[in-house]
């Protein structure tokens, strides 16, 4: 073994104080934030100091919330953090706040120029009458190893065997209430588990450079679908997501199109929606691939609008045909004013630039009735349906 480092060491007594407190196994997180070089080269290293304490503060924040007071973020060597709960948790309860790490720290971060950080995570358990220190260790050398192989295999297992399928949210027109499109949003139909979200999947294609591969094949499978879909649904728009890896790709339009075309699929009938966060990673690319998806004949649309920090300047010079507003603003709608102001304010803007607006998450009659009042044309939500499965779409048109 390697000599332990003092933080590490600090962190062990921590530990071994949490495990004559409680008489359990404690659980702890660890983070790892990758490419610190390449901000230190291009930036400096006092921004790359000014990220890593942007980093810390977001993990304390996060600890604080999530495990209570009294939970405590300790700087490691390098660029790595631990968390150490206030009171034991079990394992899968701290590997169920893996996908809520990465969101809280996705937001792009002042000093990164490149907005994006990649952040890996991994959950250990410390259990008692070993060292602590020797598993701490373990824990932080085995962080520091590549995407493991496994998170690989897990991907490439349910691309080949076919646990990938595709559910489709209605969205309505406020006016009418009639269905004028579906949003595509994957789902993972796990052999032992049962039916999944996308998160464990996505989490996995991202740790293991997969991502592109995962779209592509979520991508096929919508497409395919919609290729057998009866004449009543032929008039749907079809929303499909896209990812900041897609945009960095400069062959993924062109693959897009033929798969579009092997599927004889009106591109017409096509809108790609990717978020804020995906745009800020190389705007220019970003701005060059969309391009070449509107000239397909696709829409764009920016999704989660409002929740990210992306420049104003970027929605007039960016191809962008909708925006949706997030369910954050629209849950309460019918009863914040604050939330009614950021809402209606969107509409205008987007009305001034004329873009379209679809309003995420709506679960009551309340916030319909709100939403026709500010002026938005279309919401998808519960209050009439969640994702369903393709073959469920006819009879919820009908």
């Amino acid at each position: 073994m390697n000599r332990l480092s003092e933080s590490l060491t600090a962190c062990a007594r921590k530990i071994e104080a949490q495990h004559d407190r409680h008489d359990e196994d404690a659980g702890v997180i660890l983070v790892q934030v990758d490419q610190m070089a390449r901000i230190n080269n291009s930036a400096g290293t006092a921004a790359g100091d000014a990220v890593l304490d942007e980093i810390g503060r977001r993990l304390e924040n996060f600890a604080g919330d999530e495990f209570g007071p009294g939970s405590c973020v300790e700087r490691l060597d390098g660029p790595r953090f631990l968390i150490v709960p206030a009171t034991p948790i079990a394992l899968g309860a701290l590997r169920a706040q893996e996908r809520a790490l990465h969101v809280a720290l996705a937001e792009p971060i002042v000093g990164d120029p490149h907005g994006r950080l990649s952040i890996r995570i991994a959950t250990a358990l410390i259990v008692r009458d070993e060292s602590v220190a020797e598993q701490l260790l373990q824990a932080c050398e085995q962080l520091a190893r590549p995407a493991s192989a496994r998170d690989g295999v897990m991907v490439h297992a349910a691309l080949s065997r076919n646990e990938v399928v595709i559910h489709y949210q209605p969205q309505y027109d406020v006016a009418t209430g009639a269905m004028t499109g579906v949003e595509a949003l994957l789902r993972w139909q796990h052999p032992e588990l049962g039916l999944l979200g996308a998160g464990p999947l996505v989490t996995a294609a991202r740790a293991a450079r997969l991502e592109c591969e995962l779209t592509e094949h979520a991508h096929r499978i919508a497409l395919n679908e919609m290729a057998r879909w009866p004449g009543q649904l032929g008039r749907l728009r079809v929303s499909l997501n896209i990812t900041a890896a897609d945009l960095g790709d400069p062959d993924f339009a062109a693959r897009f199109a033929a798969m579009a075309r092997d599927a004889k699929v009106d591109p017409d009938r096509l809108t790609l929606e990717l978020t804020e966060q995906a745009m800020l990673s190389d705007p220019a690319s970003a701005a060059e691939q969309l391009a070449q998806i509107r000239a397909l004949g696709c829409a764009i649309a920016i999704d989660d609008f409002g929740t990210g920090y992306s420049s104003l300047s970027l929605l007039a010079r960016l191809p962008i045909d909708y925006l949706k507003i997030d369910s954050g603003f629209t849950r309460t709608i019918d009863g914040s004013d604050r939330d009614r102001i950021v809402v209606r304010a969107i509409v205008d803007l987007a009305r001034a630039l004329g873009l379209l607006v679809v309003a995420e998450g709506i679960e009551n009659e309340r916030q319909l009735a709100r939403l026709a009042e500010i002026g938005v044309a279309t919401w998808q939500g519960f209050l009439k349906s969640g994702p369903v499965p393709g073959d469920q779409l006819l009879k919820l048109m009908e």
